[in-house]
């Protein structure tokens, strides 16, 4: 099997992410040495994929200007939807117009990892090589405001059932945001359009779904998420560094090793519970942070994420 093509989704507008994210794209948030977007492009050509796309609507001249002259993103190419946003369906149609609608397609969210090795998603993708559009799910709890997927004996997607509807506190099927498409099966949609209507309209193919069990998931895409998932990194790292994901980490220059204290869960910094990613100078004194640039922090006691002059309060 083969994937010709990777669309990693950055036209959002970070709403999730506070005033920070207002003025920092999400998809340039830091994971330690690396934004987002150059490791998900990274995870990309990890998997073979030659072609690679970024879809680019808000901030997207922000991005488009960190992006510029990197080696990380030398091939890469930029797709604006402009003067609208396209919608997930919308830009997946923008992507396949570009190449006559040919080939197979992974569409990748930009803030969030399921990490899975080469080998190990073309197996589990193998079985469904015929299929218009194969989606990824995983299992949640509905009262962290995930909508559900209702799913049949042969794990067809039969319907999505709004989180409003769910029982509370009980464990659902949710939608990745991930996706492997064929192009070639599409109908041509111009402009906007939903993923479920014009790319996966499960009421009319048969969409399957494929259930990432045990597979590692790290999450950034809400403040709370991002700071859950960092100092879960160090603490993964402390329990094992050989971690496939850390491993992937430290090979794409992203974390350095020798910044981290173990016994303080932090990163260059003298302060416990501090991630420190100004590359200036080091962090002292300092309660429960995570510093993505700027000096002028004080100390305080609940923790926070600080951009230069805004700060945002884990809650």
């Amino acid at each position: 099997m083969r994937i010709d093509h990777c669309l990693i989704l950055a036209a959002g507008f970070g709403t999730r992410m506070g005033a920070i994210g207002q003025k920092l794209p999400k998809v340039l948030w830091p994971v330690f040495e690396k934004s987002l977007l150059e490791l998900q492009v990274a995870y990309a050509r990890s998997l073979g994929i030659e072609k690679i796309y970024i879809n680019l609507h808000y901030m997207g001249e922000e991005i488009e200007a960190f992006c510029k002259g990197k080696s990380a993103f030398e091939g890469v190419t930029f797709l604006w939807e402009k003067p609208e946003i396209l919608d997930i369906g919308g830009a997946i149609h923008n992507l396949a117009s570009k190449v006559n609608y040919r080939g197979k397609l992974l569409v990748l969210n930009a803030d969030q990892f399921f990490y899975l090795s080469k080998d190990h998603l073309f197996k589990i993708l193998e079985p469904y090589q015929k299929h218009s559009g194969v989606l990824f799910s995983y299992w949640v709890n509905s009262s962290l405001g995930y909508n559900a997927l209702e799913i049949d004996a042969n794990r067809l997607v039969k319907k999505i059932v709004k989180n409003k509807d769910l029982a509370p506190n009980s464990r659902v099927e949710t939608y990745t945001g991930i996706s492997y498409i064929d192009l070639a099966q599409l109908t041509k949609t111009p402009g906007v359009s939903p993923f479920f209507e014009s790319v996966c309209p499960f009421d009319k193919k048969d969409i399957p779904a494929i259930l990432l069990d045990g597979v590692d998931y790290w999450d950034f895409g809400t403040v709370k998420r991002y700071w859950e998932t960092s100092f879960n990194i160090l603490q993964t790292y402390r329990v094992k560094s050989t971690h496939p994901f850390l491993r992937f980490l430290v090979q794409e220059r992203a974390l350095k090793t020798w910044k981290i204290d173990l016994q303080q869960i932090s990163y260059h910094a003298k302060s416990a519970n501090v991630i420190n990613l100004n590359a200036d100078g080091e962090a002292r004194d300092l309660g429960p942070s995570i510093i993505l640039a700027g000096q002028n922090v004080t100390k305080r006691n609940v923790p926070m994420v600080w951009w230069n002059d805004l700060n945002e309060e884990v809650k």
